[in-house]
């Protein structure tokens, strides 16, 4: 199943998947940035559900950040 499909059917349960885009050159990584060591932008996604933090984790790809968390959900939520 396409992976935003399977986002939507947890969101349609009542889960919240959100992430935040980090530009790290402005978080003081500039020089990680400009090395290649790090890149520029990062994502930190949230799984919420009523307002209460369920997971969190950074990564450095939407797709890998998406794929983390409906991996969690479907691994630890019946």
């Amino acid at each position: 199943m396409d992976l935003l499909q399977r986002a939507n059917d947890w969101v349609q349960k009542g889960y919240q998947i959100k992430y935040l885009i980090l530009n790290q050159f402005e978080n003081g990584y500039g020089k990680e940035v400009i090395a290649g060591d790090m890149p520029h932008f990062t994502y930190s996604f949230v799984i919420d559900k009523d307002d209460e933090e369920l997971w969190d984790y950074s990564v450095d790809s939407l797709e890998e950040g998406y794929s983390m968390a409906i991996e969690w959900l479907e691994n630890n939520i019946n």
